[in-house]
């Protein structure tokens, strides 16, 4: 299937980024601080995708449901926020081909925007770090508006900065949240399998495209310039 667009906004973590080592790594250091022991990156891998109040729980907890004193959790947040900064790119890399999918994408005439539940302090310094910020003429946070995916409010937000309408563009992203969120808008959404997706079968959410590789975007997304 050919998507033709003007505009394609890209999920930050799993999508452009694998950024799960220094994510775990900074939940470790919170263990450390707080005198409890640290989780596998195995778990920790599989805990992420749901935003780090979750993620704490489950690192403070060991479980996925775990609920932990809440004077407990909001320390341990305060603490992961702070050393997540500090640490954003130590380990975390950039999954192949995104910078030159991106560059094809600009000189071809796409305006593009990252949309992500991260929180936008993190974002910018990730971004930033990995040399990626030059590309987007947007960025949308999960703390700036009231809502987050699976919530379409953030891609309709995406678009609307773009000038662009919300049929014109696509998303890209690696979780089912990213699906829900652009089947909602609505707009088409192309999927990677590579992501984090926490072990579910993306094909059951019928995105219009599901793909191994990131440079694959390039074959389902014709660019519309008038």
């Amino acid at each position: 299937m050919l998507i033709p667009a003007r505009a394609a906004l890209f999920d930050l973590d799993g999508t452009l980024i694998d950024s799960v080592p220094d994510i775990a790594e900074a939940a470790n250091l919170t263990m450390d601080a707080l005198n409890l022991p640290r989780r596998q990156d195995a778990d920790l891998r599989r805990w992420v995708g749901n935003g780090s109040p979750t993620l704490m729980k489950r690192a403070l907890t060991g479980e996925v449901n775990g609920e932990p004193n809440p004077a407990l959790l909001t320390q341990a947040l305060e603490m992961f926020f702070d050393l997540y900064a500090e640490n954003i790119w130590n380990r975390s890399r950039m999954y192949d081909h995104v910078q030159s999918t991106l560059q094809s994408l600009i000189q071809k005439g796409c305006a593009m925007a990252c949309v992500t539940n991260k929180p936008m302090r993190h974002t910018k310094l990730l971004l930033d770090a990995c040399d990626l910020s030059q590309f987007f003429c947007v960025t949308v946070g999960g703390d700036t508006l009231p809502k987050r995916k699976p919530d379409p409010a953030q891609l309709l937000f995406a678009a609307e900065q773009l000038q662009v309408a919300v049929n014109d563009c696509v998303m890209v992203g690696d979780s089912i949240n990213d699906i829900a969120a652009a089947q909602a808008a609505p707009m088409p959404v192309i999927c990677l399998s590579y992501g984090y997706n926490q072990g579910m079968d993306l094909s059951q959410s019928h995105p219009d495209a599901l793909i191994d590789g990131f440079e694959q975007i390039l074959d389902h997304v014709t660019i519309k310039t008038a």
